[in-house]
């Protein structure tokens, strides 16, 4: 799909995420501030950074600081256990802090470690599936997507099996809190789900057996035993507790709307569809572009330490920035005609993992968890989405892309799990 546009979709007073058009589709937004204003000023006065080199800037740059965006979120969401929780969130710190959390969590994370899980993940992947294609009909989100990121999330962190349904709801509860401007009724709902989360953890962590394991829990609660530094700040039992929250919504919410997100684009491009049936071994590159095309993670907020010149313009010390990894991944001067869907692109490199050393951890989980899935889902005959796109409800969030629901039907399957291509 290439995308003409003749005027701009962004109003005279300046991009506003809230706008329910941006929330239904960005990419239009995305095609026109690249090409007439890729350093933009906001309605609310938040610049926003467009271009592929400038996104990457802004992620990697220690003048586009995190932690001072904590100031700001507690503010907005007040007293209580979101605050009192997640104050202590890698997603609020920066270095020296941030490296000395990631240094800490980075051994849950080993390639090695993960690519070991590829079976585990197929085998998973059929689990869902099975009861699910013989009916003809799924909700792709609800039925398979979120159970499958929940499965391996929860697996790296430690969490048993029996509290999975617990950590989704709690995760469904608080994800309004984390974006734009949540309403007074989102804010006392989070406080409550953060609230029984962080006390679901503690005595998880209270209950475990000691000696070394290899999930993220273990690998974290051996290095308070050992009393490893580094940081500004020493490890604390409150600070692992928030880390492991946060790494469920960085690793829960993405792989859900990735996968459906892409299997979206799938059907949407029925050429690319066939093209991977016919050739399955450019998964891997279907994977990149699936990410890239339609980015689980659209955007990542920063404020400056600093007076930076980016793109001709000054940006006032201070002043919010939010970096559009989604339009980003369409900057025409990285992509050539970056509004098609291609999976024959190669050496694609999205910014949807982010850049620098804010790179996610959990990138190689995320995208054996999407190739695991579209392994199966694109030999789905017939497959097709049931509802009018009219009637699609997208997550309410800047930061995130994704479909609350999305309902396929497809050709009922009476012989699963077939032999993997």
């Amino acid at each position: 799909m290439t995308i003409q546009l003749t005027d701009s979709p962004v109003p005279a007073t300046g991009l506003d995420c809230l706008d329910p058009a941006y929330q239904r589709d960005p990419y239009p937004f995305y095609h026109w501030l690249l090409r007439h204003d890729p350093v933009h000023r906001g309605k609310d006065g938040t610049w926003y950074v467009t271009r592929y080199d400038d996104v990457r800037t802004a992620m990697s740059d220690k003048r586009f600081a995190c932690a001072n965006v904590r100031d700001h979120w507690e503010e907005m969401v007040g007293p209580g256990a979101l605050k009192e929780v997640m104050r202590d969130t890698i997603f609020f710190e920066d270095d020296p802090q941030h490296g000395f959390l990631r240094s800490l969590i980075s051994p849950a994370f080993k390639p090695k470690r993960m690519r070991a899980m590829e079976p585990q993940i197929r085998r998973v992947v059929d689990e869902l599936l099975e009861p699910l294609v013989h009916r003809g009909e799924m909700d792709l989100v609800k039925d398979f997507a979120a159970p499958l990121a929940l499965i391996f999330i929860c697996e790296l962190l430690g969490v048993p099996y029996e509290g999975h349904e617990k950590v989704r709801v709690w995760s469904l509860d608080i994800a309004p809190t984390l974006d734009l401007v949540p309403t007074e009724e989102e804010i006392r709902v989070g406080n409550i789900a953060m609230g029984e989360f962080s006390d679901y953890l503690a005595q998880l962590i209270a209950e475990r057996p000691k000696g070394p394991s290899e999930d993220l829990i273990g690998v974290m609660l051996e290095a308070l035993e050992e009393g490893k530094g580094g940081g500004e700040r020493p490890l604390t039992l409150s600070a692992i507790i928030s880390t492991i929250i946060s790494v469920v919504f960085a690793g829960h919410d993405t792989v859900t709307n990735q996968v459906s997100n892409s299997i979206l684009a799938f059907i949407h491009h029925p050429d690319q569809l066939h093209l991977l049936r016919q050739d399955p071994g450019r998964m891997p590159d279907a994977v990149s572009e699936c990410l890239r095309y339609d980015s689980a993670v659209q955007s990542n907020s920063r404020r400056l330490t600093e007076d930076v010149e980016l793109g001709g313009v000054t940006l006032p010390a201070g002043d919010f920035v939010v970096a559009l990894m989604g339009a980003a991944n369409r900057d025409p001067a990285e992509f050539p005609d970056p509004d098609r869907f291609d999976i024959t692109r190669t050496s694609v490199h999205p910014m949807s993992f982010g850049a620098g050393m804010r790179y996610c951890l959990g990138a190689i989980l995320g995208r054996l968890e999407i190739a695991a899935a579209l392994e199966r889902l694109i030999w789905l005959d017939d497959l097709r989405v049931t509802i009018p796109e009219e009637q699609f409800v997208y997550q309410r969030s800047s930061m995130f892309r994704g479909l609350a629901s999305l309902p396929v039907s497809f050709t009922p399957v009476t012989d699963y799990p077939p032999r993997r291509k």
